[in-house]
């Protein structure tokens, strides 16, 4: 005898914006789902997503308020999409309404936060997973692969160089992303993603810092320039430019007898003077997919709440080496 189908997994979405996008167009076509709820103070924004994401069949709420929706709506997973500053009450929220979590990154922006969240999640024994999406794309994955199985191939890991830009700052005016309350600036919130490549693909820790920046009439950083130091001897160079032209990031890891390079998400290998592509790449993945699968099959997300806390640490040490006009902070 066959067993019962299983009933789909009910999703809400908290913030519809470009961000979110990502997730719903992740899930469109997965059958495991339904988007039961979709929440955003600006109603036409959540109605636009319901529009175009939730089945005919469902029976799909749209709502303006996080707590009445979380309240009213009965659901088995929450996708938040919220400015920074709502993270923790929203994740908190979930948790107590016993759901599971994928939350865009940062986990929250205060060390006391994260850890609660942490705590939380292991007492509710429930999933919270962060939206760190390159932990689940196919050339990082490899890269992690490439050095952390390989060694024999590449030796000690000696320079990391992370260059990233885009056209960030020309957004920014009058949101939350210009707030320096609720964000470091460029190199806190999108190149964060680059510090968590590194911890990910090479499993080596930043132990100090030194960091200067300029905010270009902004409220925040918006180009910044650190130096650090990594455990196993690394040492490291990165450049954040937040109001270029386009999108680039490269992070390049030069070891004794070969380089891996990652540039704009495609992979090399540098050896006897040339840098090829790596072929043999691993799938690739994404947060939102994880989730199902973690809570569906009890596989591990690539992206715990425990990676929260050396990112906090990292942006605690920028933010403080920036303010002491470019002394050597340790990352704690």
């Amino acid at each position: 005898m066959s067993a019962a189908p299983r009933e789909p997994l009910r999703l809400m979405l908290v913030g519809c914006g470009a961000v979110a996008r990502r997730h719903t167009e992740a899930l469109r076509r997965d059958e495991r789902i339904v988007w039961t709820c979709f929440c955003d103070p600006r109603r036409e924004a959540a109605q636009a997503f319901a529009d175009e994401y939730a089945r005919p069949e469902v029976d799909v709420a749209v709502e303006t308020d996080f707590a009445e929706a979380l309240a009213r709506r009965a659901c088995d997973a929450v996708v938040l999409c919220s400015p920074n500053a709502r993270h923790y009450e929203q994740v908190s929220a979930s948790l107590d309404a016993e759901l599971h979590v994928l939350c865009e990154k940062p986990l929250a922006v205060e060390r006391g936060h994260i850890e609660d969240l942490i705590d939380r999640a292991a007492r509710r024994r429930r999933i919270v997973s962060i939206a760190h999406q390159r932990r689940y794309k196919g050339a990082y994955v490899t890269a992690r692969r490439e050095l952390q199985t390989r060694p024999e191939r590449y030796g000690a890991i000696r320079q990391i160089h992370i260059y990233t830009c885009e056209r960030w700052a020309s957004g920014i005016a009058g949101t939350w992303r210009d707030d320096p309350a609720q964000n470091l600036g460029y190199c806190g919130d999108a190149g964060i993603h680059q510090i968590d490549v590194v911890r990910f693909v090479a499993g080596i820790e930043p132990l100090r810092l030194s960091a200067l920046s300029e905010r270009r009439g902004r409220h925040v950083e918006i180009v910044s320039r650190i130096t650090a130091e990594w455990s196993g001897g690394a040492g490291m160079a990165a450049h954040y430019v937040g109001d270029a032209h386009h999108w680039r990031e490269d992070v390049h890891f030069h070891c004794e007898r070969a380089d891996l390079l990652l540039r704009s998400e495609r992979l090399f290998r540098g050896c006897e003077g040339r840098a090829e592509p790596i072929v043999d790449l691993e799938p690739d993945g994404d947060p939102a997919t994880a989730l199902i699968d973690a809570i569906l099959s009890g596989r591990p997300v690539a992206t715990p709440p425990e990676i929260a806390r050396p990112i906090f640490a990292w942006n605690a040490a920028v933010g403080e080496s920036i303010r002491r006009g470019g002394a050597w902070v340790d990352v704690v």
